[in-house]
């Protein structure tokens, strides 16, 4: 699919705590994966982190004008998958990391995008991690043609939402490709 310059992204951050490379695949209730979201951190080596599941509960983009975008997307938070079992199980549970059983779920909302002079966007993501709500500076672009496929990048500071254990850097970058649900 051809993409423009014209950009937008869905601040997955959401896990932005995830300080591994972070690769998280959604659904849509009864319908088909929305995008890939990637989390890539460095600890010594990479290890591949999936969120099974999350999922869209808003998406608009009046008259097709990303300026007025917004969006709401929920994550849960104990579908995190990754090969090695043991590690999963401490990010999951730990306090120090996502700590699942006291907080399932993570969200992002976006409410507006300012266009740029090369043609992407850039917003400021709101991000609820652990019960903790930050903004997480975003940029994107968008293709020309419905369904909308949003490409973009950010960097998540693991240490703004309470992400004290070991492992990889406090910046976290966040790379995405989703496609917005169509009306």
């Amino acid at each position: 699919m051809q993409m423009t310059t014209r950009s937008f992204i869905y601040g997955l951050l959401m896990v932005g705590g995830v300080f591994f490379l972070s690769s998280f695949i959604g659904y849509e209730k009864g319908g088909e994966t929305p995008g890939v979201i990637e989390f890539i951190g460095d600890a010594g080596s990479p290890n591949v982190f999936i969120f099974k599941k999350w999922e869209f509960t808003r998406a608009e983009v009046p008259n097709d004008d990303f300026t007025q975008v917004k969006v709401d997307l929920n994550i849960n938070t104990s579908s995190l998958d990754c090969e090695w079992k043991d590690l999963e199980k401490s990010i999951r549970k730990k306090k120090d990391y996502f700590y699942v059983k006291k907080f399932p779920e993570a969200t992002v909302s976006i409410d507006g995008a300012e266009l740029q002079e090369d043609g992407s966007y850039i917003t400021d993501a709101m991000l609820t991690l652990k019960g903790i709500t930050k903004p997480v500076e975003l940029s994107f672009t968008v293709s020309e043609e419905k369904p909308f496929v949003v490409k973009g990048s950010g960097v998540v500071k693991r240490r703004k939402f309470d992400f004290s254990g070991g492992g990889p850097k406090n910046e976290v970058p966040v790379n995405f490709e989703v496609t917005l649900p169509t009306e």
